[in-house]
């Protein structure tokens, strides 16, 4: 059975150009030695690609920082407001958490009805995973090309091999 590709030009187009104005938002080199957003994006994206074929999370991998642009403080909540009409629900609930999720591995979150909301939630695996994946995503001797039509493949081959 052939499956039909998902991903295309025209849907993966506002999501590149969200994630091409992070170009050159530089971050602080002690959380971020590779430099721009974009490139830590890059990263994370191609070790999302190594690791899943879970299309939403490699997705928040990709988008997760994008509203760095924006505002640095509150970055998911912009990227949530950029995205909210081009991805599903569990792409935005992981990109809205992945700052959440460090208050509470780290005991920061005190609050218990929050504690337990994460707990509780069914994503709560790709976001620990996203985490992974954004804290990886740091090496400064690592440049990732810029391949729009590769990554619109990779993802359509992830949906293939995830559903055949």
């Amino acid at each position: 059975m052939d499956i039909v590709p998902i991903f295309t030009e025209e849907i993966m187009e506002p999501l590149f150009w969200v994630l091409e104005q992070n170009r050159d938002i530089m971050q602080h080199p002690l959380y971020h030695p590779e430099g721009d957003v974009f490139g830590h994006s890059l990263q994370a994206l191609q070790l999302a690609f190594r690791e899943t074929n879970d299309t939403d999370l490699i997705l928040a991998a990709m988008l997760h920082d994008v509203g760095k642009a924006g505002h640095k403080l509150g970055h998911d909540k912009v990227a949530i407001d950029l995205l909210d009409c081009h991805c599903s629900a569990k792409t935005l609930w992981l990109i809205e958490n992945h700052m959440r999720i460090w208050y509470f591995l780290s005991g920061e979150m005190r609050k218990l009805s929050k504690v337990k909301e994460l707990i509780e939630h069914p994503f709560l695996p790709e976001l620990i995973h996203l985490a992974r994946i954004d804290k990886s995503a740091r090496n400064p001797n690592r440049k990732i090309k810029y391949d729009k039509q590769n990554i619109i493949d990779r993802l359509n081959q992830c949906i293939e091999r995830r559903w055949s």
